[in-house]
């Protein structure tokens, strides 16, 4: 099981416009950076479904407001979490 283009796409986007921020911690940015080179190559390890869990778990407050948001954003979550477990 992989993300789909759009889930990728969802995830990277909310890493982007959140995460790349000056205003975050430098090691932090980087961390984020390395997920999403490993998204855009296939090779997401267990460290980096961690943290896109993490970021998803953050950021889904943002998409309450917005039915069709809040719906990509659970499914996106629930699908890490899926990944997440079949990784270890």
């Amino acid at each position: 099981m992989q993300y789909t283009d759009n889930e990728a796409a969802l995830i990277g986007g909310l890493i982007s416009n959140y995460f790349f921020q000056p205003s975050v911690d430098a090691k932090l940015r980087e961390s984020y950076r390395r997920v999403l080179r490993h998204l855009r190559e296939n090779t997401l390890s267990a460290s980096d479904l961690s943290r896109i869990q993490n970021a998803l778990t953050f950021l889904s407050p943002l998409c309450r407001d917005n039915r069709e948001a809040h719906k990509d954003m659970m499914g996106v979550t629930l699908k890490t979490d899926a990944l997440l477990r079949a990784s270890r």
